[in-house]
């Protein structure tokens, strides 16, 4: 790994992470222009050396004050360790976020960091919560006379001003079990001139667990990466060891697809190049290969839409456009209460049953049920039906010959239930809680579903959707606006998906957000009225009163 990997921290919250820290800074500070788009701070800091005669207390001070360089170097960092904890320190190893730090020392040869913090960061840059108080207590040496610290602490510590200036939230696409789909993992880089280096490094560590079931890669491992992806000319060079060029085409066009996806999160970059061993990956012919190609391996973009059931008919309703739906459905509800299509199928839900067919409303297949919620159709056409026979969680699934039960936890109250635009995760709300779990596949069908891990929201949950891979927006309580988050929980947003985007004075009570990459989003009201959210307002649609909304 990297020895000097930029440090991997996170934006939340002002409400998540509080309180500030008090580490002095005594380097100069430059500022500079606002280049990379991010709303990042223009200030650069570069920290000072150990002073000559410090004491211990000074020593770990000044440790602590050179880890917040930026752009991010360790360099002087590693001048307060002593040379033998200077080799074996491992910067990019975590990263702990704190937002209050005390330094002592009560005896000689040694020094103590009170930190109060509760996240903590991999080396890829996920998250994870910490105990509110951590402490290390760190021996030192002399050398030629000076104290120099030999038990640094695992990875590097930054305070929440640094990161909220610095640190900005991104995606690392990796591929679910059948390699046609790319599936997001949250995660958190520092952004400047090597946030493309930091991006390829941590996409090729690979799928950790608890990233998605079943993840997989295309991507040779961390150990063939060149250190540093240049970005020249807009092109990102990506150079590895092994003969990446000799891979298979399919082989080629995965981790094609891969990589630009990820690096395409870079304000620099228009195009990859991917070499290594002398070879070239060209699956398409090109050696420089369009950063924002490759979407067969992401949503279907065209399926702008919702489908509203209406008095006497269905209707798909987009951004400039509304027709009745194709077949007998656009003339004829049949008094269903939902219903969902795509180009080949249409689900459709009753208070007792439920019925998928062809989308022409051919080979209709129906099963009973006990208060359903609204039907799904995934990225691979798989119609999910979720019910609650005597208030337990029961999920079916129909592949286009049968349905199938699926295990799944049980979540008590269940309100809605929601499937990733990349079908590899779920998301639900419960009891005014959120939850997001995993999808598990086996040779390509459904055979179960995660644990759900709870998501902290501001506001009481009631209904969720999938704004993209990685992030999920839900209605809160009757009065409150729309909120977002990402899966990981960070970057809450109020009024989705911030901005001025204001709820008009309505009583929503259904949501939905189609799988665009650039996801539309739709309101159903207590009244029946559609509302679409047109860039920062929420525009009325001109329909009849509406019954349900998919």
């Amino acid at each position: 790994m990297r020895a000097q990997r930029a440090a991997l921290v996170l934006t939340i919250v002002a409400a998540v992470l509080a309180g500030c820290t008090g580490i002095p800074t005594s380097g100069p500070v430059e500022r500079v222009e606002d280049e990379s788009g991010f709303g990042e701070s223009t200030v650069r800091y570069t920290p000072a050396g150990p002073a000559p005669h410090a004491t211990e207390a000074q020593i770990v001070r000044g440790f602590l004050d050179a880890m917040l360089a930026y752009p991010v170097t360790h360099r002087v960092a590693a001048e307060y360790l002593t040379p033998e904890a200077a080799d074996e320190w491992r910067p990019g190893q975590s990263t702990t976020v704190y937002t209050g730090a005390e330094v002592s020392s009560d005896r000689v040869g040694a020094g103590r960091i009170d930190l109060t913090a509760d996240v903590r960061l991999d080396a890829q840059g996920r998250l994870s919560r910490v105990a509110a108080s951590r402490r290390w207590d760190l021996d030192l040496q002399r050398i030629d006379g000076q104290w120099r610290i030999a038990t640094p602490p695992d990875g590097v510590l930054v305070s929440r001003d640094w990161f909220e200036d610095y640190v900005r939230t991104f995606d690392l696409y990796f591929l679910d079990p059948t390699g046609s789909h790319l599936v997001p993992v949250p995660v958190h880089e520092v952004v400047g001139d090597q946030l493309a280096t930091s991006l390829m490094t941590s996409l090729a560590i690979g799928p950790q667990s608890g990233s998605a079931p079943g993840l997989t890669t295309a991507v040779p491992p961390v150990q063939d990466l060149r250190a540093s992806v240049p970005v020249v000319d807009g092109v990102a060079q990506i150079e590895f060891s092994t003969r990446v060029g000799d891979l298979a085409p399919g082989v080629q066009k995965r981790l094609s697809a891969q990589v630009a996806w990820t690096l395409r999160q870079v304000p620099v970059v228009t195009d990859v190049q991917i070499t290594g061993g002398g070879t070239v990956v060209a699956p398409a012919g090109e050696p420089v290969q369009d950063a924002g190609g490759w979407t067969s391996f992401g949503p279907d973009k065209s399926r702008r839409w919702a489908t509203v059931v209406l008095d006497g008919g269905v209707q798909q309703v987009g951004p400039r456009s509304r027709e009745p739906l194709a077949g007998d459905w656009g003339s004829n509800d049949a008094g269903a209460s939902m219903v969902t299509a795509d180009d080949e199928r249409v689900v459709a839900i009753w208070r007792d049953r439920a019925r998928v067919s062809t989308a022409n409303g051919a080979d209709p297949v129906e099963i009973t049920g006990e208060r359903f919620l609204r039907p799904i159709l995934d990225i691979d056409g798989n119609a999910w039906l979720v019910d609650r026979p005597a208030g337990r969680t029961r999920v079916r699934v129909h592949d286009g010959e049968s349905f199938v039960g699926v295990p799944a936890p049980d979540l008590p109250g269940l309100s809605s239930f929601a499937i990733s635009p990349d079908g590899a995760r779920y998301a639900a709300t419960a009891d005014g809680r959120l939850f997001v779990g995993g999808v598990e596949r086996r040779e390509g069908r459904v055979v179960g579903l995660t644990d759900a891990t709870r998501l902290a929201t501001a506001a009481g949950a009631r209904q969720v959707v999938w704004v993209d891979g990685s992030r999920v927006a839900h209605l809160g309580p009757p009065g409150s606006q729309v909120h977002s988050l990402r899966i990981d929980g960070t970057e809450a947003v109020d009024a989705w998906p911030g901005g001025g985007q204001l709820l008009p004075d309505i009583e929503p009570v259904a949501l939905v957000a189609t799988a665009a990459a650039d996801s539309d989003l739709y309101l159903l009201d207590s009244e029946g009225g559609l509302w679409m959210l047109d860039r920062t307002r929420w525009v009325a649609v001109d329909i009849d009163a509406a019954r349900g909304i998919a």
